[in-house]
């Protein structure tokens, strides 16, 4: 009989899982913006250079809930009140919570012909920023993650490598406060 609960116990809570993920699902799908990479499923890997040759990778990020920005030169301002947003979310935490929470900026610089040139220009706008931008000078990321071409992507992976939310083209603020809570709730999970 207390087997039996178990499992019917078990069995209730992964359905409400199940739903409280649907539901979740169902309040962050892309309006406008278009997925690139499916929900659930594992961030691709990626290696990252930033214009002072500081590299990155998604494994050096495990335990951390990254928030990805990726976009070319032309379209980074395309998704910038959801970017002055997360900052201004991401500022009102406590040490804890940031230093759990991950922003990665990354520009398309596959076309970089001017590769010294373009690395000043990450390293100025890093320290304007106070973020740390990254070059995608090889396409790795781009063509892992389906990217979509001259458009703005933005992607959460959680502490476990896991994408929570994909999606390119402008995210309609009616979305931002979903986003947020799917951040927190990313953050607080063990």
């Amino acid at each position: 009989m207390r087997v039996k609960n178990l499992s019917r116990n078990l069995w209730q809570a992964m359905a409400k899982s199940v739903l409280v993920a649907a539901a979740l699902v169902g309040v962050l799908a892309p309006t406008g913006a278009q997925a690139i990479l499916a929900t659930s499923e594992p961030a691709p890997s990626f290696s990252l250079e930033s214009g002072n040759n500081k590299k990155l990778s998604l494994d050096m990020l495990r335990g951390k809930v990254v928030v990805l920005f990726y976009a070319t030169r032309d379209t980074v301002e395309v998704n910038e009140p959801l970017s002055r947003y997360l900052d201004a979310l991401y500022a009102a935490q406590p040490q804890n919570i940031q230093n759990q929470l991950y922003r990665l900026l990354v520009v398309n610089a596959m076309e970089a012909t001017a590769v010294t040139t373009w690395k000043e220009k990450l390293n100025e706008t890093s320290a304007k920023l106070k973020v740390t931008i990254y070059g995608d000078w090889t396409g790795g990321m781009f063509a892992a993650y389906r990217m979509r071409d001259n458009d703005s992507n933005f992607v959460i992976i959680d502490k476990n490598g896991i994408v929570r939310f994909a999606a390119s083209g402008k995210i309609a603020s009616s979305r931002f406060e979903a986003i947020k809570k799917l951040l927190l709730e990313l953050v607080a999970a063990k």
